[in-house]
């Protein structure tokens, strides 16, 4: 009854969202997979790859970057889809559809929050972007495989085990099958609200936060907004919010669009309609066009995606705060993660 009265409790978007995860890791994981059975592949690799085309090699042309486009031609375009649609209506791939980090957010979402490892606080963006550049240029160049750290095919092969089949069973005891299955299991499941995978390590998802932070400036994109002069600083959003993208400014909260996943939870669970997942506002701020005689006028919502730091006039800018407990989290995170990296390849 109580896990009845849980599934009840769970808010309509999320229901759809979870619902999405369920129906897309159906259709590209596992024992049915008929979506890669269309064009004869079991999995996400090979023409459906949407991780490796654009990685550099020591001494690579334009025609070998045409080769590796042409040899992923399905895997190109659906990563153009994805960023064309993050452009306009935020990381719907990310937070809706991708199976791989959907079922490690749903596997920790069951478990207890005691047995989760909090990675919100780390300093997301320059731990993305610092691995980002290693993936795409340090590891072509030290001839280390962008498949050994994919994410993409551990969740396959673990699906592929569970079932009984060979290949599965073979690839997860094989060395780097060890290291991605642990990285899956530290950064996925046991990771609070299991996306630290997806922020820190996911190469589609660093190149879509570089789209979803260029689309909030569009006056058409679709982004998670905050009408500032309704926020009462009460925090819930930003303990909520699945990817750390939301930080308490003079108690104020604000979106960081490199890091948001257009989930909703934060929407759901603001009792003031602070946030929404909307366009930029059409009219101009606070002005409204007509004012009736005798009439109080409320000021329209002014939706903002994005923060400008404020600026004092005799001290220039005001930094972000930068805690203790954010630098050891980074430094036994750092540590960790290059220790299973560089073990994977001893």
């Amino acid at each position: 009854m109580r896990v009845i009265e849980n599934l009840k409790a769970i808010p309509k978007v999320q229901k759809f969202r979870y619902g999405m995860i369920l129906l897309a890791s159906l259709s590209l994981l596992g024992p049915l997979a008929f979506l890669p059975q269309l064009v004869g592949n079991d999995d996400l690799c090979g023409q459906l790859c949407m991780r490796r085309f654009y990685l550099y090699f020591p001494g690579m042309t334009w025609e070998d970057f045409f080769v590796h486009v042409n040899s992923a031609a399905i895997g190109v375009m659906a990563f153009a889809i994805i960023l064309i649609t993050t452009l306009f209506f935020g990381r719907i791939w990310c937070g809706y559809l991708c199976p791989v980090g959907g079922l490690a957010e749903l596997s920790s979402r069951m478990l207890n929050d005691r047995w989760k490892i909090e990675f919100r606080s780390l300093p997301q963006v320059q731990i993305r972007y610092g691995y980002f550049g290693f993936y795409l240029v340090a590891m072509p160049a030290l001839g280390v495989s962008a498949c050994s750290l994919c994410n993409f095919i551990t969740i396959p092969r673990l699906i592929e085990a569970m079932s009984g089949e060979y290949r599965g069973m073979i690839y997860l005891v094989s060395s780097v099958g060890l290291v991605n299955l642990a990285l899956l299991l530290l950064l996925g499941v046991f990771a609070s609200k299991g996306r630290a995978y997806c922020q820190f390590l996911c190469p589609i998802g660093a190149a879509d936060s570089i789209v979803n932070r260029i689309g909030a400036r569009l006056p058409f994109a679709h982004r998670i907004r905050v009408a500032k002069e309704r926020c009462t600083g009460c925090n819930i959003c930003a303990r909520n919010c699945m990817c750390g993208a939301i930080k308490m400014v003079d108690k104020i909260a604000v979106v960081d669009q490199m890091s948001c996943m257009s989930c909703h939870e934060c929407v759901d669970v603001c009792d003031w309609n602070a946030l929404a997942w909307t366009a930029p506002p059409k009219h101009k701020h606070n002005s409204p066009k007509r004012i009736k005689k005798n009439t109080e006028i409320f000021p329209l919502p002014d939706w903002q995606a994005i923060h400008v730091h404020p600026v004092k006039e005799d001290a220039g800018k005001v930094l972000p705060q930068i805690s203790g407990v954010s630098i050891f989290n980074s430094m036994v995170f750092l540590t960790v993660i290059s220790v299973i990296i560089v073990g994977s390849f001893l």
